[in-house]
């Protein structure tokens, strides 16, 4: 939340739908403010890695993902079920169930703290697995661009994880091409069900 209008964004968010691109040029506008100041970017991409289970050609480039130091998790799960998958081990994914609540914790008094007690209720002790096979093929993965530093850092992770890549760095998104000509469509012949039988 802004405390004032003249104040910049704390983090700006890049998200893409249903595709693995990832544009430069786009992540560099987003990582600038109108001072040409540094602003965190998160980078949420929107995947679907398989049809009804994650293909295998996607494991390698999954599981290193989630070791990046940018990465903030995935948004996933089994179907009927989400989770937030946090970390990897060999072929097992981490996960918290993001269902489970809990009651508000009231304010504390000013000049008063959290005790441990109150403090230690908003965590879990209970983490979850899940072999990477069993997994939902759609996802959200998010990661976290500080600086340019960390974007350099997280694009050479991207470009030499083993396997087939799960994110596409691309300089620029692609010029759009005009909706074409209208008069295109009076040029082609329609196929008559007399002249179909001349196939046949």
């Amino acid at each position: 939340m802004l405390s004032s209008e003249s104040e910049s964004p704390k983090l700006r968010v890049y998200v893409t739908n249903n595709t693995s691109d990832v544009y430069e040029d786009q992540v560099a506008r987003l990582g600038r403010d109108e001072n040409g100041k540094t602003i965190p970017v998160l980078i949420l991409l929107g995947l679907r890695l398989g049809i009804e289970q994650v293909t295998s050609v996607y494991w390698d480039g999954l599981r290193a993902a989630l070791q990046y130091p940018q990465s903030v998790g995935i948004a996933g799960g089994r179907p009927s079920a989400s989770h937030y998958f946090v970390g990897v081990q060999d072929s097992h994914l981490f996960f918290l169930d993001p269902h489970s609540t809990r009651p508000a914790l009231p304010m504390p008094r000013p000049g008063k703290i959290y005790s441990t007690e109150e403090f230690d209720s908003c965590h879990t002790r209970r983490l979850r697995r899940i072999h990477i096979k069993d997994m939902d093929p759609s996802m959200l993965i998010g990661f976290v661009i500080r600086d340019e530093a960390d974007w350099k850092d997280w694009k050479q992770r991207v470009q030499s994880t083993p396997g087939k890549p799960i994110i596409h760095i691309l300089p620029g998104a692609p010029i759009e091409e005009g909706p074409g000509r209208m008069e295109a469509l009076d040029e082609v012949e329609a196929l008559d069900e007399d002249d179909s039988d001349i196939a046949g």
